[in-house]
């Protein structure tokens, strides 16, 4: 806490083009209640109270995950299981309505299962699955006739993480009329999936075909049954397209290994090891590196360069100084024309009481596990709720678990205390939090 009134910084603008992507489904008439059409999805319809339910976000292709869930760092300790709704549940089927750790039932279920509601029905007279050789060759006339009667092929090889295929291969289920999965195989994420989705009168209208990364989708004509096209979707293409759309220099894979704990801690403690700042209020060298700095550049300012010289500073000076120098680590900027933006990486954090009388600022560092799109999104909501008005002071620090649970744990880097912490701690002890 310290006795000074500091501007929040606003240092950049993030771009936001959204992704056009093929949708699974075909318009808004295909959407089920509890579901909106976003034709610019990864999925066409989406859930839409995702963000509402504790600790499930949207996935970059929006579709309704838990935790760290399908992150290439999932952590087995974040509640990564989804529970949905029956497949009947008039105001929302198949929506996620719970998030619980891996080795807990879902609230109500009353036997260790994961989903019954995606288990595969008993319908022998449906011809479903597809030759691959066939599709292969872009043959026309496509052999869809397999039947369904062995369809009891186990749908639930448990991954290394204790997720199971049927967990990832009914997440394509999510807000489709008539889906059903057929086969969930493989060892969890690698998973190879077959979905057929049927019109209203019991017609195959679409059958998606996950290998891996690889999905394609199958659209039929349900009279006829015959082929009407075939589209392939490459997620991790998916993932590079997203990357250059925002403007970012990294993949989120890319960025979390640059931002790994260890390595931010060692260059965070190399910075620091000069730096001669006081914060005990009683100490003379407390006074006099407040009184130099507003003679350099007033009291509401902040100056970097002021670090550099004098290896001392206050709490503003201190964040810019850090953050221009992580910026140039990453080589990230704050020009919206360049690649690599400076929020890729960092946000500044500030904790605010007795209407911003009291206030301290420092650097949060993008946590782990988080796409580019969500963590853009996560970012745009941030801003939005930080505004520093009288009808907007901020956010109060319970709701950033709301927005995303995974903020709580994101490290802080703090110059002018040289310590490290997270925002969990952080955020202690404030009215409000705003975050630029």
């Amino acid at each position: 806490m310290f006795y000074k009134r500091i501007l929040l910084i606003s240092i950049f603008l993030g771009i936001f083009l959204l992704l056009p992507v093929r949708s699974e489904a075909r318009g808004p008439e295909d959407c089920q209640s509890g579901y909106e059409w976003q034709p610019m999805s990864g999925v066409g319809c989406v859930q839409s109270d995702c963000n509402d339910v504790a600790n499930a976000h949207w996935s970059y292709t929006s579709q309704c995950v838990c935790g760290s869930s399908g992150s290439e760092f999932e952590d087995l300790s974040d509640p990564n299981k989804e529970c949905y709704r029956p497949a009947d549940y008039d105001a929302c089927p198949g929506c996620v309505y719970a998030c619980v750790n891996l080795d807990e039932l879902c609230p109500n279920e009353q036997s260790q299962q994961n989903s019954n509601v995606n288990a595969p029905k008993n319908n022998n007279n449906t011809n479903v699955s597809l030759n691959s050789n066939a599709n292969r060759n872009q043959n026309k006339n496509v052999n869809i006739n397999t039947s369904v009667s062995n369809a009891n092929t186990s749908l639930s090889t448990l991954g290394a993480t204790g997720l199971t295929c049927q967990d990832q291969c009914s997440k394509f289920l999510r807000g489709k009329k008539n889906a059903q999965v057929i086969t969930a195989e493989g060892d969890y994420p690698e998973c190879n999936c077959q979905i057929d989705v049927q019109d209203d009168n019991g017609l195959l209208t679409q059958t998606i075909s996950v290998e891996g990364n690889i999905e394609t989708t199958y659209t039929f004509d349900p009279a006829s049954g015959s082929l009407v096209s075939k589209e392939r979707f490459d997620r991790r293409e998916e993932v590079e397209k997203i990357r250059q759309r925002l403007g970012y220099r990294y993949t989120e894979s890319e960025i979390d290994k640059l931002l790994d704990g260890e390595k931010m801690k060692e260059w965070f403690n190399g910075q620091i090891k000069n730096i001669r700042t006081e914060t005990r209020i009683w100490h003379p060298q407390f006074w006099w590196q407040h009184v130099v700095a507003v003679l350099d550049h007033g009291f509401d300012g902040n100056s970097a360069d002021f670090v550099d010289v004098n290896e001392y500073g206050r709490c503003g000076d201190s964040m810019q100084w850090l953050e221009r120098n992580l910026s140039q680590h990453l080589s990230l900027g704050d020009d919206p024309d360049l690649p690599g933006q400076k929020h890729e990486a960092m946000l500044s954090i500030t904790g605010e009481k007795y209407g911003n009388f009291l206030n301290h600022t420092s650097l949060m560092i993008r946590p782990a596990g988080i796409s580019n799109l969500e963590w853009e999104e996560i970012v745009k909501e941030l801003k939005k709720l930080s505004g520093g008005t009288e009808d907007n002071p901020g956010i109060p620090p319970n709701n950033l678990q709301s927005i995303d649970s995974r903020l709580l744990d994101a490290k802080v880097l703090d110059p002018y205390k040289k310590e490290l912490t997270t925002v969990r701690e952080f955020i202690r002890g404030w009215s409000y939090i705003r975050i630029s």
